[in-house]
């Protein structure tokens, strides 16, 4: 099952659908004619997570045929988890990306945040902020915790998983190497899109076959597969969880492969009117328009 979260004429709201073909059907309509009450009214995938687990598999269990679909040219996409309490980042966690950065492989996993301000949908655009000149692209694979998790063990992380959806980690290259913190250089308005849906992890393949292509402007810059990544989801959630509660409807950026722009010789960084897109098998594509601060 994957779902979408979908703006309506309030650019602030936004309504829970599910993914079906070539629309979305609003899972408002569907829990009223079926009279599964307690999922109605759900803005995106946070907070059905917030339900508890029951309510995913009540969603499951409806038959979303039933109602009719918007279809995906009339659809506005906002990012399907809106309000995370968390956005946790993992940096430096694929081996050829350290070494097109001319790093070493740290000691221990690297974390920063990103905020619920940075996130975006699917074909909304990314701002280049005035203050920066190197504005650059990381795909990335997002796993969306499902319920509360503190000290959890790797053994038993993906029970706490809902689900996966694509994150691209915009970043200032410029920010980020000119101060200790990467907060700046990571954590601007629109840095996160994310989308374009949740894929419930009962549907997903294994993290191993999942894989990453970027392209900027239809060239393809990474291509590589989940499975390279240091530390695999389940190391990242035990580390991250050991200190840190992660809650229903949370976001964790895995890390990015190698082909980004600041590898390339000379670095390449996106300019005004660039598109990126990410695209994750078994998930689909974000794409997102480069624009210039006005």
């Amino acid at each position: 099952m994957k779902l979408a979260s979908l703006y309506g004429r309030d650019v602030d709201a936004s309504a829970l659908h599910v993914a079906v073909g070539d629309g979305y059907v609003p899972v408002d309509e569907l829990a009223r004619s079926s009279g599964h009450d307690r999922l109605r009214g759900l803005a995106d995938v946070g907070e059905l997570l917030a339900l508890g687990p029951e309510a995913l598999d009540e969603l499951r269990s409806l038959d979303p045929g039933s109602v009719p679909a918007v279809p995906a040219a009339d659809a506005v996409l906002a990012p399907p988890v809106r309000h995370p309490s968390k956005i946790v980042c993992v940096g430096l966690n694929y081996a050829a990306h350290i070494e097109e950065s001319r790093g070493q492989r740290p000691e221990r996993i690297v974390l920063f945040a990103k905020f619920p301000s940075c996130l975006v949908g699917d074909r909304a655009p990314v701002v280049i902020p005035a203050v920066s000149t190197q504005l650059d692209y990381e795909g990335e694979l997002g796993v969306v915790i499902a319920r509360t998790a503190k000290g959890v063990t790797s053994a038993e992380a993906l029970e706490y998983v809902g689900g996966y959806t694509i994150v691209n980690d915009v970043s200032a290259r410029d920010l980020q190497g000119a101060e200790p913190q990467w907060i700046r250089g990571k954590a601007l308005d629109t840095f996160a899109p994310l989308g374009p849906v949740f894929l419930d992890a009962a549907s997903a393949p294994p993290i191993g076959e999942m894989h990453i292509r970027t392209r900027v402007n239809g060239e393809l810059r990474q291509d590589a597969s989940c499975s390279l990544m240091l530390t695999p989801v389940p190391e990242l959630i035990e580390y991250i969880s050991a200190n840190i509660t992660l809650e229903p409807g949370d976001v964790i950026a895995t890390g990015t492969p190698s082909g980004v722009g600041l590898g390339m010789d000379p670095p390449t960084y996106l300019e005004d009117g660039d598109s990126v897109s990410v695209e994750i098998n078994a998930i689909g594509v974000l794409t997102n328009p480069i624009v210039a601060a006005k």
